[in-house]
């Protein structure tokens, strides 16, 4: 009886682990037969990227980390979250041309890792971006009120006042009413959506040379070398933490990526619009900000609308005007991008029936997921009423730089995996209902392309085993393909990170035992990532590739898991509550429905 009890409790805890950890066929999971509109060309993606950035990252976090985190080098965490997110795009463009399908992270996670990671991936995404909604929605209800000396909120705060603190001071139903608005733009149809977007992003650039040229004009260099703390009052630390929350500032390459399914060239548009895109916005967010800092103090900074108070401070009335109204218009653009993401995020988790099966329904005449983008609206408008905009503020980053994570992660993975190779190019240039990566990495849809796996790829090349250091790696060949390489990346990751925790968390810095371990645990994870050129990598790819993998993923990761553990502890212990919910659906629902887990099993 024991020993059966024993077998039942392994078979449970197998059949659990196979789930969870079951990943999509590339051939019959990740590229279903869309019902989405195919419409987005070049110039809509970098709008709809650079919409997805500016008036987020300019208008909603400037005041905030400026005042509360960083003081004037917020311009430095903009350049720190810039790196960091370059290198994250270089990834998500890598995967949005090979793989063109709504669910960016959640979907490259899915294929790369598994199912319970990609959940957790997509669960953690799709809450951020709804939660950004509300901030920005509040923060674009401010930029509305101050116009009008700020009536709506006295009112609100005399006639029904709040808690304060971590809850809102007031309700902001001017916040709900933009959503409402924004969500029946997006329910309307992207391609209207998308129209709307580009007029209005060309305005938000002009805004932006507007306050870069005239807060230079009123510049003082004081502002930034004789105020109180100097440049650095909030130390390095500050600096730091500022570019943990501005890395969502550069999120515009996450709206990107969820717009594969609906562009018309993905494996071209994708990499430029990212590339532009990134460009334009690292150049609008230093320039804004260095002006910004330098119009006035860093502590005289407004939280909810810094620019207008800038001016106002200055004595140019007239300026804070064109500003508010450009920003407004900025923050409405980046609304509406954001807002695109979530119902696509959660499209894809439908259909691999980790959510309910009503958020796939799409409108027959828009072409939209009409279910999801109600969701979404009626969430956010929820939040935007309940919660301050510092506290939500603060709940945003660790989703994303979760989701960079893994995405790079997957990169390198991948790259080192054998590959499914089809027997024919693909020449069907319509929407795959099957598809497999293949040596073009195009969709081959033929029912003739049986693949063939290829096995050499993550496996010790040729040329090393038949040196004379090659007794050093014949060990290797007892092994699958690839599972060294990915054994090898786990390592390096744990190192990286010990060390990285190590140089954050302990107060030792003149120890030579504490300089010993992060030296040793970093050269460690170098060594390591360097014996992957050791590896054969998988160079059939014809789409856009990350330049020099696995160091510019892995780089990625590592900045990603510094920005990670900067962190404040109450944004983890949300981040657990959001997750014991997710969970709680998973087990509850997406565990017994899984589409990859019904085929595994079946098998």
């Amino acid at each position: 009886f024991v020993k059966k009890k024993r077998c039942i409790r392994r078979h449970v805890a197998n059949s659990l682990l196979s789930k969870m950890n079951s990943r999509q066929d590339v051939r019959n999971d990740v590229i279903p037969n869309t019902d989405l509109k195919r419409c987005f060309n070049l110039g809509d993606l970098t709008f709809l990227a650079i919409s997805g950035m500016i008036g987020s990252g300019l208008y909603v976090l400037a005041g905030t980390v400026t005042r509360e985190v960083a003081g004037p080098s917020i311009v430095v965490s903009y350049v720190i979250a810039a790196m960091a997110s370059i290198l994250s795009a270089f990834c998500y463009a890598e995967f949005s041309a090979r793989i063109p399908v709504a669910g960016s992270a959640y979907q490259f996670t899915y294929i790369s890792v598994g199912e319970f990671w990609a959940f957790v991936v997509g669960w953690n995404v799709a809450l951020e971006h709804t939660i950004y909604v509300a901030a920005i929605a509040r923060t674009c209800s401010g930029y509305l009120d101050s116009l009008f000396g700020n009536k709506i909120e006295m009112y609100m705060r005399i006639h029904a006042p709040m808690a304060g603190g971590f809850f809102a001071s007031y309700p902001d139903f001017l916040a709900v009413g933009i959503i409402l608005v924004f969500g029946i733009v997006l329910l309307c149809g992207v391609k209207l959506s998308s129209k709307v977007n580009i007029v209005i992003a060309i305005i938000n650039i002009l805004v932006i040379l507007f306050i870069i040229t005239t807060g230079m004009y009123l510049a003082d260099i004081k502002n930034w070398t004789q105020v109180k703390g100097g440049f650095f009052p909030y130390g390095w630390a500050g600096t730091i933490q500022g570019a943990t929350t501005l890395v969502y500032s550069y999120v515009g390459y996450e709206v990107v990526a969820s717009a594969t399914e609906e562009a018309i060239n993905a494996a071209r548009d994708i990499p430029l619009s990212l590339l532009i895109s990134v460009i334009v916005v690292v150049i609008s967010y230093v320039g804004g900000s260095a002006a910004l800092t330098l119009m006035v103090p860093w502590y005289d900074v407004s939280v909810t609308a810094p620019f207008p108070a800038a001016y106002q401070n200055r004595g140019w009335a007239w300026a804070q005007y064109i500003v508010s109204i450009g920003a407004l218009a900025a923050m409405l653009t980046c609304l509406l991008s954001i807002m695109y993401v979530v119902p696509r995020y959660l499209l894809a988790m439908s259909r691999d029936g980790l959510l309910f099966q009503n958020l796939q329904k799409i409108s027959e005449r828009t072409k939209v997921p009409y279910i999801s983008t109600l969701v979404v609206i009626i969430f956010s408008g929820v939040v935007s009423i309940v919660f301050s905009l510092n506290s939500l503020v603060e709940f945003i980053a660790v989703g994303q730089l979760l989701a960079c994570t893994f995405v790079a992660f997957c990169v390198i993975k991948l790259r080192y995996s054998p590959n499914q190779i089809s027997r024919k190019s693909s020449q069907n240039k319509s929407f795959p209902g099957h598809a497999t990566i293949n040596a073009a990495n195009e969709c081959s849809t033929s029912a003739e392309d049986a693949p063939i796996i290829n096995s050499s790829f993550g496996t010790v090349k040729k040329s090393i085993l038949h040196s004379s250091f090659g007794f050093l790696f014949e060990w290797t060949t007892a092994y699958a393909p690839g599972r060294i390489p990915f054994y090898i990346l786990l390592s390096a990751m744990a190192c990286s990170t010990t060390a990285s925790a190590v140089a954050l968390f302990v107060n030792q810095q003149e120890s030579w035992w504490y300089i010993s371990i992060v030296i040793t645990l970093s050269v460690i994870a170098f060594l390591l990532i360097a014996t992957l050129r050791c590896f054969v990598q998988d160079d059939t790819i014809r789409t856009f590739k990350v330049p020099c993998v696995p160091f510019v993923p892995f780089c990625s990761i590592v900045i990603n898991i510094i920005l990670m553990l900067k962190l404040k502890s109450l944004t983890w212990i949300r981040m657990a509550v959001w997750m014991a919910i997710g969970l709680i659906i998973y087990a509850a629902y997406g565990y017994r429905n899984s589409k990859a887990g019904k085929r595994g099993h079946e098998m």
